[in-house]
């Protein structure tokens, strides 16, 4: 296996991101146990980062195939408004152009995320915003912290005061990564989200940490 490089993402890697998305959406596995149509996900979860000028996101690649990535904005007020074009002009005319295979049996999901929103902090203190998604071949690798150093660097940069995520108690090892790099538990409350695909309720968790301090 060669050296992993970490590098910022291009826009020829839109695809390949998505697949990765889709391939993690599960606390690391597939998503679709709940969200059945691939394409719809990937145009929901990261279509958005690209058409996004204020996006910043880092590709984690070894032996020239990307294994891994973090992306996220730093105005979340403009990233709403990416979303709400990629809605717009790539989901909804979707629907008529059969882009999609499975669109409506992820309605489930989507229903629930609308029913049980996760926590978020202040968009004033923390801005920005990430997601971090590696295959299973990535582990041991180090890339995780790679990824989250050079997002954290670049956050610092640009002068962004700080950054929030959300995730899961169920997400252990994430959990670990972020600790390590300095996040701390902002908000936090039980949600039924999950409990169609997992079984019980999972913790959600809003994770802040400030930049250069």
């Amino acid at each position: 296996m060669g050296r992993p490089l970490i590098r910022p993402v291009r826009p020829a890697d839109e695809t390949r991101l998505g697949e990765i998305a889709y391939r993690t959406g599960f606390f690391g596995e597939s998503a679709g146990l709940y969200f059945p149509d691939a394409q719809l996900f990937a145009d929901l979860w990261m279509r958005a980062y690209f058409r996004l000028p204020g996006a910043v996101g880092f590709a984690a690649q070894v032996d020239g195939e990307v294994i891994g990535y973090i992306v996220g904005a730093v105005d979340e007020a403009a990233y709403r408004r990416a979303v709400a074009r990629v809605v717009g002009g790539t989901a909804l005319p979707g629907l008529l152009t059969r882009r999609y295979t499975r669109p409506w049996e992820a309605l489930p999901y989507l229903i629930r995320s609308l029913r049980f929103p996760s926590p978020h902090a202040s968009e004033t203190d923390f801005p920005a915003h990430l997601h971090l998604n590696l295959l299973p071949q990535s582990r041991g690798l180090g890339l995780g912290r790679g990824l989250l150093r050079a997002f954290l660097e670049r956050l610092g940069e640009l002068n962004v005061p700080g950054v929030q995520l959300s995730t899961t108690d169920q997400n252990v090892a994430a959990l670990g990564l972020y600790e390590a790099a300095g996040f701390r538990v902002a908000a936090s409350k039980e949600s039924g989200l999950w409990t169609p695909w997992l079984g019980h309720p999972a913790r959600q968790l809003c994770l802040v940490r400030r930049i250069g301090h």
